[in-house]
């Protein structure tokens, strides 16, 4: 892959959270309500109750008109309000089940300019580095179910997804993971997750869609979550 396709696919791979009303200190109910309800006995899998979805993205723009190329490929405009990829596969999932959501941030901003973003995530990756998120899930224990969404950046998890990998303990949760990417799928993280998270149970059965097929993934939301309870 040549630089400029590197620098396309990590662009494309990034999806942007320009406008979403979810804090990074907060968990968003399924029903629109913040902060979090009691504990419930285990469920199945998909219950709206026991299931969170939590996902990195980081914007490059919220503004629909005049996009670059990188801008355009990493985003989806629904109804004129720019989402991220990313943000956009979480919405659906959300939506079709109910589910509570949470957004993973890192405690520093990260650049919004698509070079310097591209730069920053290489040395991290480069360093072995884990950002310092802006908060933890506050009330994981009272979930049974985890969907865990992240671009892909540079063939791997964005850092920061491992820090929130590592800092919270899934030991005994079922883990659900999807993807945006720009031409080279998942890249091996589901493995990756798998072996990191070794005392939970990790759906092999993972979602992906290409940053070009974004017209489509509610369709494909719909089939594969169909396919999971």
């Amino acid at each position: 892959m040549t630089d400029s396709t590197r620098r396309r696919f990590l662009a494309l791979a990034t999806a942007a959270l320009a406008g979403v009303g979810v804090a990074g200190c907060s968990i968003v109910r399924g029903n629109g309500t913040s902060d979090a309800s009691g504990p419930s006995t285990v469920a199945s899998p998909l219950d709206e109750s026991r299931t969170l979805v939590a996902y990195f993205s980081v914007p490059e723009t919220d503004d629909p008109n005049d996009m670059t190329e990188e801008e355009a490929g990493s985003t989806h405009v629904v109804d004129g309000k720019v989402l991220g990829n990313t943000q956009y596969v979480a919405q659906l999932i959300e939506g079709r089940i109910g589910a509570d959501v949470f957004r993973i941030e890192t405690a520093e901003e990260l650049p919004l300019d698509h070079g310097r973003l591209e730069d920053l995530a290489r040395e991290l990756q480069d360093a072995d580095a884990r950002p310092k998120l802006k908060a933890l899930i506050p009330n994981l224990e009272e979930y049974d179910t985890v969907f865990i969404g992240y671009p892909i950046w540079w063939y791997d998890l964005p850092m920061p997804v491992y820090t929130f990998l590592e800092e919270h303990d899934f030991s005994g949760k079922n883990i659900v993971l999807f993807s945006t990417h720009g031409g080279n799928g998942l890249s091996g993280t589901v493995e990756t997750v798998t072996e990191k998270l070794a005392d939970s149970t990790v759906i092999s059965n993972a979602f992906t869609v290409l940053r070009d097929d974004m017209g489509s993934a509610e369709a494909e939301v719909g089939d594969w979550l169909d396919n999971l309870s």
